[in-house]
């Protein structure tokens, strides 16, 4: 029998008035086991299923890397997977969403009367557009914005403020702060050009957004289970020109040490090179790799996929390859065969992926499939 340490916790509860909370670690609730995953199995699987809830995590890469492509694809999925039920918050210290290039993604957001006519679209049959074309909205899908005639003065302050609320409200599955760096904090608003810019204003912004978002993060709902939000940060490689530091490199991500010690998962994009044609370049593949990772997620973990300008990443086929590595759809002789379907495939795996391809139903048992085999050991 273990040490009876009960009066310890007792007087300290009683010391600090019930403030602290003392319990056994193997009774301690936390929202880990939940994945957030991107739609790239690929990718999911180094991830052990997705960024977990609970967490804030980076995308971190250069300019046209597909950072947010990247987290369409998550918002996608999680629309996916919850349904109405889905929650996500999307803000951007930069530019507002593009709601085409979410569509390209897969996210369902529906398009404005506005939109509509800058497709071409004449103003006098919008109510007539079929809803294939004007789209569905699935779910709560959130922007944050700033009201310019009231909040002016501390841009940057007021939408992580906002954030912070969403998060402790815990009613979201999903939020994705989009260009990360570019915020413009309350001194960045009064300084003029050429001013000094105080490198390390952002970084001490961030550092308070962080301290909050932990505190925020660590209270539990009513019924005592975790705050389950997992919070996607996209931090770009910026140019940082006139830093005057002694530990200045021309490329380095935003953020401080804030960001660097508090995500729990840190996945690099780069480029790879280009998909061509003939002499057209059609496509460009795309490098990841995690940097850092907590929860289960080991960094070091790499890979790559390609992006199609016409089509996005092939989802399908991507899973298609993953259930081949991992026996999910196998050969025997000239046939392949899916799962435990005694129905032989002729034709090679180019025939195989066509059949995945029109059943999404198929598809989810698949991934399914594939991540029982790596938790069972059996692949």
């Amino acid at each position: 029998m273990p040490k009876d340490l009960s009066r310890l916790i007792k007087r300290i509860q009683k010391d600090l008035k019930g403030a602290a909370r003392v319990s056994n670690l193997a009774d301690v609730k936390t929202p880990f086991h939940i994945k957030r995953p991107t739609g790239i199995l690929s990718m999911d699987i180094a991830l052990k299923g997705g960024f977990t809830a609970g967490g804030v995590h980076q995308i971190h890469g250069p300019d046209g890397v597909g950072k947010d492509y990247l987290t369409n694809l998550m918002m996608a999925e999680n629309q996916r997977l919850y349904g109405e039920d889905s929650c996500i918050f999307w803000m951007s210290f930069g530019y507002q969403p593009d709601r085409t290039f979410m569509r390209f993604s897969g996210v369902d957001v529906a398009y404005t009367d506005n939109d509509l006519i800058s497709l071409g679209y004449p103003p006098d049959g919008l109510e007539d557009i079929a809803e294939g074309i004007r789209g569905i909205n699935t779910g709560n899908l959130l922007f944050v914005d700033l009201d310019p005639e009231v909040v002016l003065d501390k841009p940057a302050e007021t939408m992580l403020d906002v954030i912070l609320q969403f998060i402790g409200s815990n009613e979201f599955q999903l939020g994705i702060v989009n260009e990360l760096g570019s915020g413009q904090t309350r001194h960045n608003v009064v300084k003029q050009l050429g001013e000094d810019p105080r490198i390390a204003s952002w970084a001490g912004l961030m550092t308070q957004f962080l301290q909050k978002m932990y505190t925020e993060i660590r209270v539990p709902q009513d019924n005592g289970d975790p705050n389950e939000t997992t919070i996607m940060m996209l931090n770009p490689v910026r140019a940082n020109l006139n830093a005057m530091s002694a530990k200045f490199r021309p490329t380095v991500q935003g953020g401080g040490f804030a960001l660097k010690h508090a995500k729990a998962t840190d996945v690099h994009l780069r480029p790879l090179g280009a998909i061509r044609k003939g002499t057209n370049q059609v496509g460009k593949k795309i490098g990841w790799k995690i940097a850092k990772g907590k929860h289960g997620i080991s960094e070091g973990a790499n890979g790559m996929y390609e992006f199609l300008f016409d089509g996005g990443v092939d989802l399908v086929l991507d899973l298609a390859n993953v259930a081949k590595a991992y026996k999910i759809v196998r050969n025997r002789g000239r046939h392949y065969y899916i799962l435990d379907r005694e129905e032989p495939i002729s034709g090679g795996f180019e025939a195989v992926v066509p059949i995945i391809r029109e059943s999404r139903q198929l598809q989810d048992e698949i991934r399914v499939a594939v991540m029982e085999a790596i938790r069972d050991g059996k692949a």
